[in-house]
């Protein structure tokens, strides 16, 4: 996830309803397990309408519930076991009822208009989302929640969708609009889900049987057949070294808009990001920044925000391993160098903090490049203190033992240690904590 900008290297009213009494219980985030949602975007409007049903246990017994609903409008809210509800600004407050198989399943009606996380491309018939998912769908926006998702578009028949998961049907309907229908079998958190509709241009190649597909509207076939020749290359790699095999038979990059983001199945890139490697064969890192993703981050998740070095210093990282790999080591030098200069001028200010945050509210830039920048760094030092063999054997120990899993700093400590059949205390407190 991209939340601070990056160089050539890697360059982040109140409504009632219902009968909603107060409550001796504070409400509590649940275990959601699946996610099933309706979207019609409305592009001279630059809106959304939605309907979903969310199908969530509870941890602990409570009579209150709490989802992220950033700043949409729930026009409807039912369910068995379900009270009433109360929207207090960017949560939505459910109130239940005894239930004992403590399974419930909401549905949901809403309208918004995204200010952030869904961008719609004015001087064009497009739209991206990016970062907050709650701005177009109601979910828990936390890290170690996962859960499946099916997501329905409806779009103009001109249009086309790339979406997380796989592709399942697709529905002609008769007043000039296509339903498309996303399925996501495998969990990951919320913030991974997204989706994009526009006009593209399309290239696809097959690579060990993962079929590779290329989006852009303002770039040639040829010209991405150039931008993305490495990206087979990059997935051998990132299997080799994470031990697990990339997680379905898709991965999409677009080039489009103004952000970077990894998303569950595919990335989103900045639109000028296709000159840069144009222009600089080796202009790799965001690809291979996001590409990582797909194993560290998504379904090696940081257990809470604290932790969220272990989402972006390792593949900040990984990126640079790649360039090691494909252009050898003055390649990787550069970027640790980098790295190093960024983090380096933090600490010069007096800004330098533990990678393992107290809390992660109100980052600032400086936070942000630390837990990229310092976090890569970092990692770099700790294969220079163990040895080379050694330091990957554990990332794939650690990879292995948790993929599909949220980890703190701790796991990770572990799994090094295991590996390598050493103590990294005094490591770890020196450069991580």
């Amino acid at each position: 996830m991209k939340l601070a900008p990056f160089a050539s290297i890697l360059f982040i009213n109140c409504l009632f309803f219902g009968n909603l009494k107060t409550q001796s219980l504070p409400a509590i985030r649940s275990d959601v397990l699946a996610y099933e949602v309706f979207l019609q975007p409305n592009f001279s409007e630059q809106e959304i309408e939605g309907k979903e049903v969310i199908k969530f246990k509870l941890p602990t017994k409570s009579d209150k519930v709490i989802f992220d609903i950033g700043n949409l409008n729930i026009l409807k809210l039912t369910g068995e076991h379900i009270k009433g509800f109360e929207q207090k600004g960017t949560a939505i407050i459910v109130a239940l009822a005894k239930n004992n198989e403590s399974i419930y399943t909401l549905q949901i009606s809403y309208r918004g208009k995204p200010k952030r996380g869904l961008i719609f491309i004015s001087e064009k018939e497009a739209l991206y989302t990016v970062y907050f998912t709650s701005e177009w769908m109601v979910c828990n926006a936390i890290p170690d929640d996962k859960a499946t998702l099916q997501l329905d578009l409806l779009i103009p028949n001109h249009l086309t969708t790339i979406a997380s998961g796989v592709l399942v049907n697709i529905i002609h309907k008769t007043n000039n609009n296509t339903l498309y229908t996303w399925q996501q079998i495998y969990e990951t958190p919320a913030y991974t889900y997204g989706f994009t509709v526009g006009e593209f241009n399309k290239v696809q190649e097959m690579h060990n049987g993962v079929q590779l597909n290329y989006y852009a509207p303002d770039y040639t076939s040829s010209e991405m057949e150039v931008i993305f020749n490495t990206t087979g290359d990059m997935l051998s790699f990132f299997e080799e070294k994470a031990g697990v095999p990339f997680p379905q038979k898709k991965y999409s990059q677009i080039l489009m808009g103004n952000h970077y983001q990894e998303m569950s199945g595919f990335a989103m890139l900045k639109g000028t990001y296709g000159k840069m490697t144009l222009k600089d064969s080796m202009e790799t890192n965001l690809m291979a920044h996001e590409l990582a993703h797909q194993w560290w981050g998504n379904r090696l998740t940081c257990k809470n925000w604290q932790h969220f070095w272990l989402n972006e210093g390792l593949a900040t990282f990984m990126s640079a391993a790649y360039n090691e790999h494909c252009f050898g080591q003055q390649k990787y030098q550069q970027d640790i160098d980098a790295y190093f200069n960024v983090y380096d001028k933090i600490k010069a200010k007096g800004k330098d903090k533990s990678l393992v945050f107290s809390n992660w509210l109100n980052p600032t830039r400086d936070d942000r490049n630390l837990v990229y920048f310092k976090g890569a760094y970092v990692l770099h030092l700790l294969r220079e203190e163990v040895g080379d063999d050694l330091f990957w054997k554990g990332i794939k120990h650690y990879t292995q033992k948790h993929f599909g899993q949220s980890v703190v700093t701790q796991d990770f400590q572990l799994a090094m240690e295991v590996a390598t059949n050493r103590n990294l205390t005094d490591f770890f407190e020196i450069w991580v904590y």
